[in-house]
């Protein structure tokens, strides 16, 4: 059975909280824009809704995660195990379990390795260039 602490712990994970008012509108379909005046049935549905939001959004985030530092690997030529990639995204984050990242902590790795990867690109047309420019002065 939902309650309206779980209502509002959800509402605050998804960062609607300000617009909590709104939201209960938009699910009931305007009949009230109260939590208290909301049905159980209507408040079970609306949790477990926005529950299931927060976990695909969490699932996209971790696949995002391991697609950043797969990309990073394959631009330094290295072939790595999917176990090997969620090992190096816990020690980024510090934790155990790579389910257990916070969606903050994933969205900061995710960027990091983002930002590695265009590094190593630029990098690597630096190093062309000056490859390039030695054989042209020699």
């Amino acid at each position: 059975m939902a309650t309206i602490r779980r209502l509002m712990t959800l509402l605050k994970k998804e960062g609607l909280l300000e617009q909590k008012s709104e939201c209960i509108r938009l699910f009931t379909s305007g009949r009230t824009a109260s939590a208290k005046e909301l049905t159980p049935f209507e408040l079970q549905s609306l949790c477990d809704t926005l529950a299931e939001n927060s976990k695909d959004v969490m699932d996209k985030k971790r696949k995002r995660v391991l697609a950043s530092i797969f990309g990073l690997y394959k631009l330094m030529n290295k072939t790595v195990t999917i176990e090997y990639v969620k090992a190096h995204a816990c020690r980024a984050a510090k934790v155990e379990d790579f389910n257990k990242i916070p969606s903050s902590r994933l969205d900061s790795i995710y960027n990091a390795f983002l930002k590695a990867q265009k590094d190593l690109q630029y990098t690597g047309r630096l190093v062309d260039i000056h490859n390039f420019e030695q054989t042209t002065y020699n």
